[in-house]
């Protein structure tokens, strides 16, 4: 039986070891949406797979679905977010795949969610220091937007628009982040996850 090998655009959220040598991949995915996959031998150092399967990193992945889910068949890697970032960002990656692994349908395509996670990644390395805080609340604020857990009101449409990631917006949020944050603190509550 042959199966249909799937090539899309992903950044890996998390890997963790499983049996002997394999890795378990959460991979946010510009067509599939949130997927878990293994990849086989992927810690063997001999394996081609291991250099770009790295939490963080943006890939081009080739995966198939069988009976015990996704495989990776594949990976290209295209940058890595971690290592191109300064240290003070470290942080913030960590909570935005935190978000997204507990959040995120798996296996719904969600393509806003990944262009806008894709650009938040990017543009990390150009945010000073004093702006993550603003930076993060956006992009939380964004990411819960997409995902339907935040509704578009008056208050807020001004921070939903584009992936403005400029000092002007972030200034924006620092002034207006008490209300941010009761917006989602509302929306992560109500979603009882």
């Amino acid at each position: 039986m042959s199966y249909h090998i799937y090539t899309t655009e992903g950044i890996i959220l998390k890997r963790a070891p499983f049996g002997e040598a394999n890795l378990l991949l959460y991979i946010l995915t510009s067509e599939l949406g949130l997927i878990i996959a293994s990849a086989r031998s992927a810690r063997v150092s001999a394996s081609k797979l291991r250099p770009a399967l790295q939490e963080y990193a943006h890939v081009s992945v080739s995966c198939v679905k069988g009976k015990g889910g996704w495989k990776v068949t594949n990976v290209a890697s295209i940058e890595n977010y971690f290592f191109e970032s300064p240290e003070h960002t470290h942080k913030f990656l960590a909570q935005i795949v935190t978000l997204l692994i507990k959040m995120m349908p798996g296996e719904e395509s969600h393509q806003a969610v990944f262009v806008l996670t894709k650009s938040a990644f990017g543009e990390i390395k150009n945010i000073e220091k004093e702006n993550i805080e603003s930076f993060e609340m956006l992009s939380v604020l964004r990411i819960m937007f997409e995902l339907g857990y935040v509704a578009k009101n008056s208050g807020i449409e001004i921070f939903l628009k584009d992936n403005n990631w400029e000092n002007n917006i972030l200034r924006e949020v620092y002034v207006n982040r008490n209300i941010l944050l009761m917006v989602v603190n509302k929306a992560i509550k109500e979603s009882q996850l």
